[in-house]
């Protein structure tokens, strides 16, 4: 009679352990299902097209500066060639980066971080060519008083 329980416990134990093993065997397999699918998620979101004139206007006639700084960005990302109205879009992005920080540096009493985005303004602001009306506009959206700027 001892043996024959010992066997039933034998078997029981080893069932279990069937059990725990095809158990972990299937989280692993839907682990590796999950890694796949991100991965595979992951790489589609790096290959996002490249944004066009036609949309970086849009955003310059809706004044969302903020997204279009992130477009200009994407572009060099993906090594998007800048030439004629998308090299003067692109200066009106980077002049709004510029001014942003100059305003919020001036405000935080940084002088020379502040002086730094103020070059850099000037910078842009003699590439915006026929862009050059969003200056202003910039200033505004930001609410820098013209006299006050540096």
């Amino acid at each position: 009679m001892n043996g024959n329980q010992s066997a039933n416990v034998k078997t029981g134990v080893s069932r279990r352990n069937l059990v725990l093993n095809g158990i972990v065997i299937l989280l692993c397999v839907g682990l590796c299902i999950q890694i796949v699918t991100f991965i595979r998620e992951a790489s589609d979101y790096l290959k996002a097209p490249e944004i066009d004139e036609a949309v970086l206007m849009q955003e310059i006639s809706l004044q969302n500066y903020e997204r279009l700084v992130e477009n200009v960005y994407r572009n060099e990302a993906l090594g998007v060639a800048a030439e004629g109205d998308m090299e003067q879009m692109n200066a009106a992005a980077y002049y709004y980066e510029a001014a942003m920080l100059y305003h919020a540096h001036k405000k935080a009493g940084n002088a020379r971080q502040a002086e730094e985005n103020y070059v850099r303004m000037q910078a842009y602001e003699a590439q915006l060519g026929e862009y050059a009306f969003v200056k202003e506009e910039i200033w505004e959206f930001l609410g820098m008083e013209p006299e006050n700027i540096k």
